[in-house]
């Protein structure tokens, strides 16, 4: 009571009851409690009468929770992880619910092929290519672990992905197998080859060159390499010390002759900001082309490589 400050005991039991709301009128309460068989479900007492108690719900095995009403008296509560609700007087009613979620940030990434008769994309962690002209889509993977960053060749018969199959990102590429077959939507059979294999390095991110002879990627995270495919060898080109970002990798780009890298970077490191840079191929020191001391992102050239 308000006015008094004086408190009534409606349930003086051993055991739990909770959740109290008031029925609509004012002169009834609905609560959750566990007296009878020891899992939660609805019950109902009027405020005159408190001793005559009515259950409303008899789910078993799993507690009934969240309970709440409306102001027509309709209740709703969960059980077993559903949403129900209860017309005075009815049965309890399921509620239908269309979850729909995926962990990709955009449901499909698209990589058109040169020439853009090709369109490469993830759905759901796997990878598939789809034609431009024509309805057909192949896919290309089929793993329970997740694939990204898919990108073409130059020659449009080879990809190139991460996935982490093995427990950490490891680069792949899935090659046309027969010369007769000129896409991947009409392929019959594909080749796929991991790249630099290891079970303690990760390596996402890929993209290949302009003219197909190398690969650059992210290493660990926050270097970019560089990945020369007739030799093998390693390039490093960037050494980490400009990165930072337990989420993943960072925003690059090859220009067009495949001489520079555009790519974002933190020029300071007692800042959070990344500025957009310009490096070398080959490695070397980062240029600065922003240092706004905001955030700047996802750089590309443009102008056939005289302008980012």
């Amino acid at each position: 009571d308000a006015s008094t400050g004086k408190h009534t005991n409606l349930t003086n039991r051993e055991g739990e009851d909770r959740n109290p709301v008031y029925a609509p009128d004012g002169n009834s309460v609905y609560f959750l409690s566990e007296r009878n068989g020891g899992s939660f479900n609805v019950y109902n007492f009027a405020l005159n009468t408190p001793q005559e108690v009515k259950a409303i719900t008899t789910f078993r095995t799993h507690p009934v929770r969240f309970l709440s009403i409306s102001d027509k008296g309709t209740l709703c509560y969960t059980y077993d992880g559903e949403l129900y609700t209860q017309e005075p007087n009815a049965r309890p009613k399921k509620v239908n619910v269309d979850l729909v979620r995926d962990d990709e940030k955009e449901i499909a990434t698209l990589r058109f092929s040169q020439g853009g008769k090709q369109v490469a994309f993830i759905v759901r962690g796997d990878v598939f290519v789809t034609s431009t002209d024509y309805a057909t889509t192949k896919q290309i993977t089929n793993t329970p672990a997740k694939e990204a960053g898919v990108s073409f060749a130059p020659d449009n018969r080879t990809l190139v992905y991460a996935s982490e199959r093995t427990g950490n990102w490891q680069l792949y590429t899935a090659k046309i197998a027969r010369k007769e077959e000129a896409n991947f939507p009409n392929a019959t059979l594909i080749e796929e080859e991991v790249l630099l294999p290891s079970k303690t390095i990760e390596r996402a991110y890929p993209q290949y060159s302009p003219d197909g002879k190398e690969l650059a990627f992210i290493e660990d995270r926050n270097r970019l390499m560089v990945l020369n495919l007739k030799t093998k060898k390693v390039r490093q080109v960037t050494d980490g010390s400009t990165w930072y970002n337990t989420g993943g990798g960072f925003d690059y780009e090859w220009s067009p002759d495949g001489k520079w890298f555009t790519l974002e970077f933190i020029g300071n490191r007692h800042d959070p900001y990344s500025d957009i840079g310009i490096v070398s191929a080959q490695g070397g020191t980062i240029t600065n082309l922003t240092n706004s001391g905001y955030i700047s992102g996802s750089p590309r050239w443009v102008l056939d490589g005289n302008a980012i």
